[in-house]
């Protein structure tokens, strides 16, 4: 458990202490500046309670004890100190002091230099005013800004108030600019010191002898003059008249800023400030001037102020400043941000004929040149165009008929032709460069979208962009290339800016092909031949190694491109579907190249990309030949889970492929690779056999997985995963053998007949509802997880989610009961309904008809819980893969209807031959589609480092019965607990989100009862696996709806787990920078009898952008002791 700054203020102020006495100046300087960044750290921490101070030991109050000890010390350094000792506390005030700017008024009444904080704040005015009284120019200049920082005590000490007044008319610079930086911090908190100094500040502002710095300075105390309404009025009529008598320009923009501040307090004043300085844009001023009121605009309307700037005139006002060419790059930049502001705001209130006036406006202004030669003026554009798409679609209008879209697609793929031609230019070209093409490449992502009609465009500009790069790299010059691109970009510097650069366009193609979504064969047609020229000009390139050739061979084997082309009909289907395969043999005789080359990281990602893209047989390949090659035990485990991995997946995608797989086959026997995956596996029992054999090398996977010596944080997700894939393909062979189905063999040990079989359904149904939770859980445990990953994660809980439902489906027959095959305690309604709620929960935004048809199989009491809340990070992404299995969910829906129809009209005997006919044919149909299904595997599956997680720490509050080692309750009384949670592996730059709530359930009952052994302590030191903990799932769900209760939302029904038999606890911790809360809590333990329990808990968080997350246990369970009451 780390300690928090409170707990090692003893230790600073002893180290501070020693320093200080050194005779070593440069010592005490460090001390001093060292203390400094400690205290800006104990500022950000919240204020510590009861459990801090039982956790580590303190007195109550102590932190604040030594906190105000090392304040007089450091005050002490600066007092009796030489020059560079006053200027480190000065330093160190002034850091702490900047952590106020921007807090409310409340929050200034308990910062860590407030009143209430510093209890001898009036011992350190005195010491620190005598310096003042004793002191040189400098001495007294450092003073008044230690007094500045100083401002919620000391603006109430008359003698510094008189200190400042008088230095205000100082003959010396310095001292005078030091109190009109004290002077300015009073006047935030202090009404009458501020109407004083109004005063002095317009004598002091005219006086013509007073320095130009000293008058600037003089100048920007005006915008702290906002203390109350009233003030601030007074102080902007004041500023805004010395403006308008000010001649110069330095002085002018001085006082733009500080009545840009005034005004930002109040929307009117901030509309007469713009009415007064927006004829400065069009006036004769110069360069700096304009460029100023520009600042000054964009800094209001960022701000929700100047509505008086969104009329048409101001707005065509700002429209027509991009087409200025006297105007610098920077400040049309400037322009065109104000622009997009007003726009955003003028989008909110217009009717269908200002919005296409609207769209006009943007069609003029995307001709002006900045947007030749600026990315970001480009991005800003695409943003003004998303947000009227937007507004477009939330009103109903229909904005088609423009062309803006395929000009902004010109702009984005004329800028990168641009830069193709500078990329290729060795001399020219730089990472700042790269880092422009890959930012283009984003924003051409957000612009085409799902927009069908720019795709084709898109990737002829993307081909003419590598034809401009690869032509660039073979520039001629005589007989022979140019030696220095050849030195250059045969160099090191040259591979990684040219590898840059490719995977950039590798990336957007590859998430411009997963955002294809297009039932139409031919337009896919189309796509896979441009991507083919893609691909081709690539390969025709010899700059380019082996990995990037066969990357860019592999993105035909898009799910998308590869589905719709296996499905394709007539003779150019079958040419497609030949030429498909012909690219794969291309891309194992790629990686075969890459292996002989002892290249083996490109290998190893190029095998990661197969696998994510679903190229098993590839991936197979190159993990089966670098796993002889690796060096360490833990490499060599771990390509052999992947190679296992590879080798299920493989076998069922040779299984299903179209009948040109056998090109695939031919290659790997007659190259001796691969005989698992190259055997015939053509047969009647073909299906059955490859689930069987994709089941044990997925268990081998799992168990190379399991002799890795690694910590558990590192291999949870990949362990988790493999662990779940191996539970579903385990339930689903169960549903084949007990059902016969897949042309199983009727003489098979599992396979029962009639009535038997179907009332194996239920039990698998239920399963695979759990599963598709656990799923759910994996989703929510990684809060690092990509977008693809997770998208990925969620297709497979819907699958689990969409068998599960198929598997149930004789539970809706209402004349058959079930009731015998279902655990205790669970009825055949609560079933049906948490099968129905279940599929809505994932399908409502995706097909709501589905969902409504669904809702009709339950009563109408139980349909109402099918609209509860889902997390955020959960929702599905609709894609090929999404729309097969809504498929086989509308087939499950017309079979439910017939078998309901057939059990209302027939005798029981008669009907039982037909229901499980019906259940078979629709069993067979929905677990061969489920087979054809490529999911693919996270791209979070290869981030081989520790997991996001938490540990617990936890204290008996009554330490008079309890130590450190142990946990204890008397019989008969509550068990009080001091907590502390540690975020682990959060302080990551991959860890994309901020928390803003953190809870921690607790949860113990009878049946957690443990035998202590000698020697044990308070926690069981056991490595905590998540998927072996069947309670896991249901308090997550407890944990997660108690989260968006405190949101205002309906909490969900618990299922089949029963809390009253348990006791638990949620408890909301508030975290500092470091990921680490603190609170206390109550379990109600006293019906306990004598003995030791265990406590089971959960952590989740929710972010910054409203996501709730789980966070994994990185630490053991909890163990208390109830003992016997003395």
């Amino acid at each position: 458990m780390e300690k928090v700054s409170a707990a090692c203020a003893m230790d600073w102020s002893i180290k501070l202490e020693k320093a200080l006495r050194s005779k070593n100046p440069v010592r005490a300087v460090e001390a001093i500046l060292e203390t400094g960044e400690k205290l800006q750290q104990w500022s950000k921490e919240p204020e510590p309670g009861t459990a801090v101070y039982s956790l580590f030991g303190l007195v109550p109050e102590e932190d604040r004890l030594f906190y105000n000890t090392i304040l007089l010390r450091v005050v002490d350094a600066f007092c009796y100190g030489d020059k560079l000792v006053k200027v480190a506390v000065v330093r160190v005030f002034m850091s702490v002091f900047k952590l106020s700017r921007g807090k409310s008024k409340s929050d200034c009444e308990s910062w860590f230099l407030s009143k209430a904080k510093v209890y001898n704040h009036l011992e350190m005015l005195k010491r620190v005013k005598h310096v003042y009284d004793k002191g040189d120019s400098e001495a007294k200049a450092l003073a008044l800004i230690l007094f500045g920082c100083w401002r919620d005590f000391a603006s109430e000490f008359a003698p510094v108030r008189y200190l400042i007044f008088t230095s205000l008319v100082s003959s010396h610079d310095l001292e005078v600019r030091s109190s009109l930086f004290a002077a300015g911090c009073f006047c935030e908190v202090a009404d009458d010191f501020a109407l004083v100094v109004l005063g002095m500040l317009n004598d002091m502002v005219k006086f013509p002898e007073l320095m130009p710095k000293t008058r600037l300075a003089a100048v920007r105390v005006y915008a702290k003059m906002g203390s109350s309404h009233a003030i601030a009025n007074r102080a902007f009529k004041i500023c805004m008249t010395l403006m308008m008598e000010s001649s110069k320009d330095d002085s002018l923009v001085a006082f733009l800023v500080s009545l840009t501040k005034l005004s930002s307090r109040s929307t009117h004043l901030a509309s007469e400030l713009a009415e007064v300085i927006m004829p400065f844009l069009c006036e004769d001023k110069s360069s700096h001037v304009r460029a100023a009121v520009l600042r000054c605009l964009h800094f209001l309307i960022k701000r929700g102020m100047c509505f008086s700037l969104v009329h048409v005139s101001e707005t065509a006002t700002f429209s027509s400043l991009l087409k200025q060419a006297d105007l610098s790059a920077d400040m049309q930049l400037k322009a065109l941000q104000i622009f997009q502001k007003i726009l955003v705001y003028k989008l909110c209130l217009a009717d269908p004929s200002e919005l296409h006036q609207l769209i006009a406006l943007v069609e003029n202004a995307s001709q002006s040149q900045i947007f030749s030669s600026s990315s970001l003026a480009i991005s800003i554009l695409v943003g003004i165009w998303k947000e009227i798409v937007r507004t477009a679609e939330i009103r109903s209008i229909d904005v088609s008929s423009t062309s803006l879209p395929l000009q902004l697609v010109v702009l984005v793929m004329d800028r990168l032709t641009s830069l193709a031609q500078l990329c290729s230019d060795p001399c020219q070209v730089d990472f700042a460069l790269v880092g422009e093409v890959q930012d283009l490449f984003n924003v051409l992502h957000l612009l085409v979208g799902k927009q069908s009609e720019v795709r084709l465009l898109v990737l002829d500009k993307v081909r003419l962009f590598l034809v401009n790069l690869t032509d660039g790299l073979r520039k001629p010059d005589g007989a022979h290339e140019l030696l220095l691109g050849v030195i250059n970009y045969k160099s090191k510097r040259g591979v990684v800016v040219r590898s840059e650069l490719l995977a950039s366009i590798h990336k957007f193609l590859i998430v411009f092909l997963e955002n294809v979504e297009c039932d139409n064969k031919s337009v896919l047609s189309q796509v896979y031949e441009k991507v083919k020229r893609v691909t081709e000009c690539v390969r025709s390139c010899t700059f380019f190694d082996c990995h990037t050739q066969m990357i860019f061979t592999l993105l035909l084997h898009s799910p998308v491109l590869w589905g719709s082309n296996n499905d394709a009909d007539g003779d150019s289907g079958v040419s497609l579907v030949d030429d498909m395969f012909n690219y794969g043999i291309v891309s194992l005789e790629c990686s075969t190249q890459i292996i002989a080359e002892r290249n083996y990281w490109p290998a190893y990602r190029a095998g990661v990309y197969a696998a994510r893209l679903g190229a098993w047989v590839t991936s197979a390949l190159i993990f089966d030949k670098l796993k002889t090659n690796a060096e360490s035990d833990i490499n060599s485990f771990w390509l052999k889970s992947l190679t296992y991995l590879s080798h299920a997946e493989g076998k069922l995608q040779l299984l299903l492929m179209p009948s040109g797989s056998f090109k695939l086959v031919n290659w790997l026997k007659s190259n001796s690779c691969l005989p698992e995956l190259s055997k015939d596996a053509s047969g009647e029992f073909a299906h059955c056999i490859a689930l069987h054999e994709a089941y044990m090398n997925l268990q081998s996977s799992l168990g190379m997985l399991g002799n890795i010596k690694a910590s558990s944080e590192v291999f949870s997700f990949q362990t988790w995963f493999l662990v779940l894939k191996t539970r579903v393909m385990e339930t689903v062979i169960d549903l084949v053998e007990y059902l016969g189905l897949l042309n199983q063999d009727v003489c098979n040990k599992k396979q029962v007949t009639g009535c038997n079989s179907l009332k194996q359904l239920p039990r698998i149904s239920i399963q695979l509802q759990k599963l598709a939770k656990e799923f759910d859980m994996l989703e929510t445990c990684f809060v690092d997880i990509d977008s693809s990953s997770s998208s990925i994660i969620s297709t497979l809980s819907l699958s689990c989610s969409v068998l599960a439902f198929a598997a149930g489906v004789v539970i809706f027959i209402p004349r058959f009961s079930f009731h015998e095959t279902l655990p205790p305690f669970t009825s055949q309604i609560g079933v049906c309904s948490r099968l129905v709620q279940d599929l809505v929960q994932r399908l409502w935004k995706v097909d709501p008809k589905i969902c409504e048809l669904l809702s009709m199989l339950v009563k109408e009491n139980e349909s109402q819980s099918c609209s509860h809340v889902q997390p955020r990070n959960q929702v599905l992404k609709v894609c090929n893969k999404v729309k097969m299995l809504l498929s086989v969910c509308r087939d499950v829906l017309a079979c439910i209807h017939g078998l309901q129809n057939w059990s209302n009209s027939m005798q029981e005997e008669d009907i039982m031959s037909e229901i499980s006919k019906s259940c078979r044919n629709l069993l067979s149909q929905a677990v061969m589609k489920w087979m054809q299904i490529p999911f693919g595997i996270p791209k979070y599956f290869f981030n081989i480092r520790p997991c996001v997680g938490a540990e617990l720490f936890a204290l008996s509050s009554d330490r008079s019965k309890s130590t450190t080692e142990t946990i204890s309750v008397e019989q008969g009384f509550q068990l009080s607990l001091d907590l502390c949670l540690q975020l682990k592996n959060i302080q990551q730059p991959r860890v994309p989100v901020r928390l803003t709530k953190l809870y921690c359930l607790l949860y113990t009952k009878l049946a957690y009862h443990t035998p202590i052994q000698h020697g044990e302590t308070t926690r069981n030191q056991k490595s905590y696996s998540p998927w072996r903990d069947e309670d896991l799932v249901e308090m997550s769900g407890k944990l997660f709806h108690h989260a968006v209760t405190k949101s205002g939302k309906k909490p969900e029904v618990s299922g089949r787990f029963d809390w009253s038999i348990g006791v638990s606890a949620v408890v909301q911790f508030q975290p500092n920078e470091r990921g680490q809360g603190f609170s206390s809590c109550l379990l109600d333990v006293s019906r306990f009898p004598i003995g030791s329990y265990q406590i089971k808990w959960l952590s989740g968080c929710i972010d910054q952008h409203g996501s709730y997350w789980n966070l994994l246990p990185l630490s053991g369970k909890l163990v208390f002791t109830v003992k016997k009451a003395s």
